[in-house]
């Protein structure tokens, strides 16, 4: 069953967290995912969503989003303190 990573932040730069997420692009890409959006709100908060097709795929990837994150929490461009990570497994689709 299909697993997501849902993480909440806040950034000063959306533009600057885009640009170092397409610098990671290729990792990003060989991660596993089945997707990994990144949503602006608006007024500085975001969203990453991440869909994995299961739990030992996700697993996997967390050096990598940990890894992305802090990229983006040391040039600035997003709080720190602000990261929330959730995570859950599918248990219905429609």
């Amino acid at each position: 069953m299909a697993v997501y990573r849902i993480t909440r932040f806040a950034a000063s730069d959306m533009d600057k967290v885009g640009e170092i997420a397409e610098n990671m692009r290729d990792v990003l890409a060989g991660v596993g995912a089945n997707f990994i959006d990144l949503v602006s709100y608006g007024n500085g908060k975001g969203v990453v969503i991440a869909k994995y097709p299961d739990q030992a795929t996700m697993d996997a990837a967390s050096d990598t989003a940990k890894k992305a994150f802090g990229e983006m929490i040391e040039s600035g461009a997003v709080d720190g303190d602000s990261v929330h990570p959730h995570t859950g497994e599918v248990f219905n689709s429609f």
